[in-house]
């Protein structure tokens, strides 16, 4: 993983127009939890508060997703976060998720396969709203259905 994945997907997922952004005063640490995947928000928490951003940090990364002694791995995680958020139409935190999900080993046909459980109960636009993520993600990170990401993939 390069460490400007987080910065083009922010660009282009969250709409953020200025692509000479300086780069992330996020700690290294939080980047390498979230996989590189940041949103402007996290950036925007630590500035106006950073004792509050370390307190989040801890809960949102350190001690969940990224949690070393965790039962679960990564991707199932991921898997969880997006089809919650898809069910709740958060598209944007969605596509985060899912981007996390390839980046953190899932193939895209796993990640699909748990966007349609995700449908049952929040319905069949999960799963058109879903599969475009997917089927955008794979290919920009130059995945095929079943391919996990290595880290030199296109995108990478």
């Amino acid at each position: 993983m390069t460490a400007d994945i987080g910065d083009e997907f922010s660009r282009e997922i969250l709409g953020i127009a200025n692509p000479e952004r300086k780069p992330s005063a996020l700690p290294d640490e939080f980047k390498r939890e979230t996989l590189g995947v940041v949103h402007p928000g996290h950036e925007a928490v630590m500035a106006l508060d950073p004792e509050y951003f370390g307190a989040l940090k801890n809960y949102y990364s350190t001690w969940t997703i990224s949690r070393p002694d965790a039962a679960l791995p990564r991707s199932v995680m991921e898997f969880i976060i997006t089809g919650i958020l898809l069910t709740q139409g958060k598209m944007h935190g969605a596509r985060v998720h899912v981007r996390r999900a390839l980046l953190a080993g899932a193939t895209p046909r796993e990640v699909f396969q748990a966007i349609t459980v995700a449908a049952i109960p929040g319905g069949v636009p999960v799963v058109w709203h879903g599969a475009a993520m997917v089927k955008a993600e794979m290919e920009a990170l130059g995945l095929g259905i079943d391919e996990r990401y290595s880290g030199d993939a296109k995108g990478g």
